[in-house]
């Protein structure tokens, strides 16, 4: 497999909907009501529900596995500096930072409609071999 060019991005905005959040929290089973109840998570300093940080973490898989889908992600880091809520549209970004035969790394980046950063970190892809 040739590598995949330095500088190469993935993008792909998404509106994040309370039933994603749901739907993310019955399969987790985080059930916080910060996440799936919006009368008690009105009376938090959020003021409303927020998404969980694997469902956003989850979205930036899914732009990892469609920018290098023969790769195993072997490492990740991710800071979450502002919630995501329930009808945000957040933009998922993907940038080759190093790339050779056996491995990519990536920086990793939620973005919230706002410009705030709800997430960020980097990635490292090991490629499969055939």
């Amino acid at each position: 497999m040739t590598p995949i060019p330095v500088g190469t991005r993935y993008n792909r905005s998404h509106i994040v909907t309370q039933a994603d959040i749901d739907r993310f929290a019955e399969v987790s089973g985080d059930t916080n009501p910060i996440h799936i109840d919006p009368a008690v998570a009105a009376t938090t300093r959020f003021g409303r529900t927020i998404a969980h940080g694997m469902l956003l973490y989850g979205y930036l898989r899914t732009a990892l596995r469609a920018l290098a889908p023969a790769a195993a992600q072997r490492q990740q880091t991710l800071s979450f500096t502002n919630p995501v809520f329930a009808g945000d549209e957040i933009e998922i970004r993907v940038e080759v930072l190093e790339s050779n035969r056996n491995q990519i790394r990536c920086a990793v980046i939620v973005t919230r409609n706002d410009g705030k950063v709800a997430c960020s970190g980097e990635t490292v892809l090991e490629i499969r071999h055939a």
